[in-house]
């Protein structure tokens, strides 16, 4: 009897281990079926390759004053595309230069056929000591009346650029008000999910950006319906 009982002992624990390992093999395959799956649908056109983001970032929540002091937060990017640039007023080149190029991406799409409702740009200052809402409003809509601007504290512009990547720094070292101020200078688009989608590096040439939107807004639509 003993004997027996020591048998049925060891096929007992046999079962166990065989059911264990049963076990961690179908979670093994169904994990790896899950990230097939994933990468599958995250397999990025060629094309695309150099703008998308390997996976979208979902940004959180934010709180900026846009032009006419109003808040504007996370809500206001949700639904919409939008191109996003950080930059200043007192900028010598690069941000002219973008956001000259950035109206012309508008206009080639609107030319195009793109429903601009569904579109918008974004500029955001980190110089709010010198960009005043009255400076911004002018600024932003010398280049396209569709623009919108918005700034902030500097806890509240950190909270934000840190979550897209976008570094920058203000040097006040300088006596007057000439000071130096250096940022990013890539052009980020935001998803109608408020998910941080692409980026665009220098030069932004606006037909490229215009022909890799409409690709991209394609991309999307495939991935995410």
């Amino acid at each position: 009897m003993k004997k027996s009982s020591a048998n049925s002992g060891i096929v007992a624990r046999r079962i166990v281990v065989v059911f264990l390992v049963v076990t961690a093999l179908a979670l093994s395959v169904t994990m790896a079926i899950r990230l097939s799956n994933k990468n599958a649908v995250r397999q990025l056109p060629e094309a695309l390759v150099e703008y998308l983001m390997w996976e979208p970032q979902q940004l959180t929540q934010f709180t900026l004053s846009d032009f006419d002091e109003q808040v504007l937060d996370l809500g206001h990017l949700k639904g919409k595309w939008t191109f996003l640039f950080f930059g200043y007023t007192f900028c010598p080149d690069v941000c002219p230069v973008t956001m000259s190029n950035l109206g012309a991406v508008f206009k080639k799409l609107e030319g195009q056929g793109t429903s601009m409702s569904g579109l918008q740009g974004l500029f955001i200052s980190v110089d709010p000591a010198r960009d005043t809402p009255e400076v911004l409003k002018q600024y932003v809509q010398f280049f396209d009346q569709r623009f919108m601007g918005a700034t902030g504290t500097k806890a509240q512009l950190d909270a934000f650029t840190r979550q897209v990547g976008a570094l920058y720094f203000v040097d006040k070292e300088t006596a007057d008000e000439n000071y130096q101020v250096g940022h990013n200078s890539s052009l980020f688009l935001i998803d109608p999910q408020a998910r941080l989608y692409a980026r665009f590096s220098m030069p932004h040439e606006p037909q490229e950006i215009s022909d890799a939107f409409t690709q991209i807004k394609q991309f999307y639509v495939q991935s995410e319906h």
